[in-house]
């Protein structure tokens, strides 16, 4: 013992940076246990216990617990693999919790500009959606539509499970209008389907065509409600940039149903689109263009019309006719009349119903 340099527990303190105390409490662990005593007692450490302390300090640094140090140390069960999955899943769980707080934070922080009052405001509407209770988040979203932030809203409808808070809140978004259209739109790319189909609904409401080409995209979505929900949204937006986008799908639609009817929600400015497509080179695209015209009903539309009459596709041929019962002018009717006799049974039985109808009305 007397060749070798030993270190009393104040020296190590001094040399290591770590408290006195902190090394009394890992010797009574049984952590750092001092190899040697003075004839006074005090505790001596040698160049054996300093490179175990050396070690225990890089263990800890990756943030292990004492129990986990000791063990990594001393036993020889240890799996450190093991403890470091364990770990590493703990800081994540940490991490992600304080990426929660920094973007509550930041959404307050445009509250605060007007005073703590706000801000408290703020924070227990926030608080009030979180909540367990559904109606409690009901009616804490009525409330939603001017307190709480747009991200706010956002990220509550894209994880609350109850169906009426979450057109609750799609409610309070649409009071934003356009400006909630560049975080709700950032939800249209999320890798799961119900996300996608919620904010696809949220873009129909909030009235901004600035967002129709974002829409335009999801008419592919490989999720067909995805898909149906984008279609519909584009209806409710309308424009003739709605229209184009839409009738582009039609013959190779996930949802070709929606696609008619959103054309229909369109309306006028669709028909120019549809006079187009009712001449496309695909028998399923002039068949979906004719029934989506029929369900505009605009005048401009029937002598193209009349003319899928004589379409080499039998679908195309019923569609056009159809669409002709629900297009006003004198053109339609005499097209329906001369079809009453027609050779095709089909075309003959609904020509005559539409001339019946029509001279009821």
């Amino acid at each position: 013992m007397d060749d070798e340099v030993w270190l009393r527990v104040g020296e190590v303190a001094r040399r290591t940076g770590l408290s006195v105390r902190t090394l009394h409490h890992w010797d009574e662990r049984g952590l750092l246990v001092p190899s040697g005593r003075s004839p006074g007692d005090y505790r001596l450490y040698s160049a054996g216990d300093l490179e175990r302390l050396l070690r225990i300090q890089h263990l800890k640094s990756l943030g292990l617990s004492l129990d986990e140090v000791a063990a990594a140390l001393d036993s020889p069960d240890f799996d450190a693999a093991e403890a470091l999955e364990r770990h590493m899943e703990a800081v994540e769980e940490r991490i992600a919790a304080e990426q929660e707080l920094l973007r509550r934070l930041t959404r307050l922080r445009s509250a605060a500009d007007a005073g703590w009052e706000e801000v408290l405001e703020v924070a227990a509407l926030s608080e009030r959606l979180r909540h367990p209770d559904a109606a409690v988040r009901f009616r804490a979203s009525l409330e939603a539509s001017s307190a709480a932030p747009v991200v706010e809203l956002v990220e509550r409808l894209a994880t609350d499970p109850a169906d009426g808070v979450r057109e609750g809140l799609t409610w309070a978004l649409s009071h934003h209008g356009s400006a909630a259209t560049e975080v709700v739109v950032a939800k249209l790319t999320d890798p799961d389907p119900d996300v996608r189909f919620q904010f696809a609904h949220v873009l129909g409401k909030l009235g901004d065509p600035t967002a129709v080409p974002e829409l335009a995209r999801l008419l592919e979505d490989k999720d067909p409600r995805v898909a149906a929900k984008a279609a519909q949204s584009l209806g409710a937006l309308g424009g003739s940039e709605a229209a184009e986008a839409l009738v582009r799908t039609l013959g190779g639609a996930p949802s070709p149903d929606a696609v008619v009817s959103a054309l229909g929600a369109v309306g006028r400015d669709a028909v120019a689109h549809l006079l187009v497509a009712i001449e496309d080179d695909d028998a399923t695209v002039r068949a979906r263009a004719a029934e989506a015209l029929g369900f505009i009903g605009d005048e401009r539309a029937a002598s193209a019309l009349v003319v899928a009459l004589s379409d080499s596709s039998s679908l195309v041929r019923y569609e056009a006719l159809v669409a002709l019962g629900q297009t006003p002018g004198d053109v339609s009717v005499t097209a329906i009349d001369a079809l009453t006799d027609a050779e095709d049974p089909r075309l003959r039985t609904v020509a005559g119903r539409l001339s019946r109808d029509r001279r009821r009305a």
